[in-house]
């Protein structure tokens, strides 16, 4: 398993674990009736608000900051969630059923608030080590598919809000306060017995309802409206608690959210399904928390008052009785209740599978070729390389490029399309970093095996941007333009010929025709090598590329320095104390013979 996937597993196990637990204490906390207990009652599993918030939000900030590619992120961001709510959604549907019947209508209702929390798998600390599929399209596109999912989505959630706030003005116009002692009194009784502190709503009647309902996103605005219907102090006990626990629970803010849900996926209709069942779970909860603990009897008058009660339940309101659809499940729920379990560990597990299976799919847009990506405009031939690094296996080989001008070429010919997403790319067998001298500075790209990492160090911001390789990356080819550079291994040995230190000498001055290629005459840095001179009796050393000849020096610390002559097997006797040896070698590369020094120390020496 990658880092990356441990992470985010373990992530997704704490914050599933922190569900679980929040589902067991709110149904400990509803259990309890004490009102003299200063905590509330009724308490939000998720928030309504968080995704819609940081979908907005984000989106708003990366309009204003524009960084390169921004349309791009923006529909990568809403293809993510849109992809993975909606076949979520279409699993719950299809198990719901289930669901209801071994499970308590809290743990159902909770099941479609918990996609609230995918805004935690577009952070940077949640990224996946590559896409499973890249769906690949072309880079116009990308403006004109944004365009058109922000309208659509912006219809939906426009008319959701302006039909929420229509409704609330008819309802509320000719609405007055209740002044009859006798509700009042059932309605403080009941507003204690959900131990809200200071509660800032309001309880009204209007003509115009025809079922108790509230309605108000905010507590301060929020209003409980009664018909102009008298109740019986068991009724009004029974509509009190019921509306109570959606305000508790922040229900009115859960249906925002499922309305910002079919917004999104505003052209599936299977989300407008998902939509209705979803209030209906939301409603089966509250009845389950109303009628808790209470008498066979007092079940029967719930039923009665539900039968009674026609609903009109638009926009984000909560309605004790919004529509006759659900109302035969309600009423069989309400008059034969079933044992079931809590569901505390199903929802635990569901966010757990959620979070662990997002991001799997991505977007990738039609960038061009190497040449406009790359060099972005840049003639090739006046860009050089600085360094080549190849990590292979867990191992680094530094390389030497045989023909810039040619794999300048190859690049500025290569397709590439710009990724979209939050990946690392590092879980691959191998990759190879060049650093490029351009005309505008300096340029970074890492190849991995399907992907290349871009860094232009000489603009302002130094963004990363990621490009997918179609077809994925041509090693062959790519490896052709290159050969190691000349290297020194050295593996150090004790008397007894145990092994205990591995390093690479300093490559301290290269050549290759009278071209100097490499040179460190005269710098400050220090050589490789080691301190345990004590034990080191001996060394075994090997090149990189074949060697023609080679000679060792040794500059003890204390005497004259002498030449060394190594046994056929690579076996070095090493000098009784600290030194620096210096090994001169020709060795025969694809273009021609290197002639290389290289330096490593024993002990202090150096």
């Amino acid at each position: 398993m990658s880092t990356e996937l441990f992470m985010r597993g373990l992530f997704a196990l704490l914050m599933g674990g922190c569900f679980c637990w929040a589902v067991h204490r709110n149904k400990n906390v509803e259990d309890t009736f004490d009102p003299e207990r200063k905590h509330q009652r009724y308490l939000p599993l998720v928030s309504g608000v968080i995704l819609p918030v940081f979908v907005l939000g984000t989106a708003a900030v990366m309009l204003i900051v524009r960084p390169a590619g921004v349309e791009q992120s923006i529909l990568s961001m809403f293809f993510s969630l849109f992809l993975h709510i909606s076949v979520y959604y279409l699993i719950l549907l299809a198990l719901l059923p289930f669901l209801r019947r071994h499970f308590s209508a809290t743990a159902c209702a909770a099941l479609w608030l918990i996609p609230n929390y995918l805004y935690l798998t577009q952070q940077s600390f949640m990224e996946l080590p590559a896409p499973a599929l890249t769906l690949r399209l072309p880079m116009g596109t990308a403006g004109v598919l944004l365009v058109v999912w922000a309208t659509g989505a912006a219809a939906v959630m426009l008319f959701k809000i302006a039909s929420h706030l229509r409704f609330r003005r008819h309802v509320l116009r000719a609405a007055r306060p209740e002044e009859d002692p006798a509700v009042l009194a059932v309605w403080d009784s009941e507003v204690a017995a959900a131990r809200f502190q200071k509660p800032k709503f309001r309880l009204v009647r209007s003509p115009v309802v025809a079922s108790p309902l509230s309605i108000g996103l905010f507590e301060r605005s929020t209003r409980v409206v009664l018909p102009e219907k008298q109740y019986s102090p068991e009724e009004l006990a029974f509509i009190f608690r019921h509306e109570l626990v959606h305000i508790g629970r922040q229900d009115a803010w859960s249906k925002f959210f499922l309305a910002f849900c079919a917004a999104v996926c505003w052209f599936d209709p299977l989300m407008w399904l998902a939509m209705g069942k979803s209030a209906d779970d939301l409603e089966l909860s509250c009845d389950e928390a109303v009628l808790q603990n209470e008498s066979d009897a007092r079940r029967r008058q719930y039923a009665d008052l539900l039968l009674t009660t026609a609903g009109d339940g638009r926009g984000f309101t909560t309605c004790l009785s919004p529509g006759a659809k659900a109302m035969r499940y309600r009423l069989k729920s309400v008059m034969k209740p079933a044992k079931k379990f809590t569901g505390g560990v199903l929802v635990g597990a569901v966010f757990f599978v959620l979070c662990m299976t997002s991001g799997y799919v991505t977007l990738a847009f039609d960038a061009g070729t190497g040449a406009d990506v790359l060099f972005d405009g840049q003639d090739p031939a006046a860009c050089t390389i600085a360094s080549a690094r190849n990590w292979k296996d867990d191992s680094q080989q530094e390389l030497l490029c045989l023909d810039v001008q040619g794999f300048a070429g190859f690049l500025a010919a290569l397709p590439m399309e710009q990724l979209t997403g939050n990946y690392s790319f590092t879980d691959g067998p191998r990759e190879t970093i060049i650093i490029w001298d351009t005309p505008r500075g300096t340029l970074s790209t890492v190849f991995y095996e399907k992907a290349v990492k871009v860094v232009p160090f000489y603009t302002e911001k130094m963004e990363a941007t990621w490009y997918s390789v179609p077809g994925g990356m041509d090693w062959t080819r790519l490896e052709a333009f290159f050969e190691p550079q000349p290297a020194l291994y050295l593996v150090f040995e004790d008397e007894n010929g145990q092994r205990f230190a591995d390093i690479n000498a300093s490559l301290w001055r290269l050549e290759q025709g009278g071209t100097v290629l490499e040179d460190r005459t005269g710098s400050p840095e220090d050589v490789s090598g080691i301190f345990g001179y004590e034990e080191a009796r001996q060394v075994r050393f090997s090149f990189s590329l074949p060697v023609r000849e080679y000679s060792i020096t040794a500059e003890p610390e204390s005497g004259a320095p002498f030449t060394i002559a190594p046994a056929d097997d690579g076996l070095l006797p090493l000098a009784d104390g600290p030194a620096l040896y210096r090994v001169q070698a020709a060795l025969e590369g694809s273009n021609g013979v290197y002639g290389a020094e290289f330096r490593f120390a024993v002990g202090d020496a150096g």
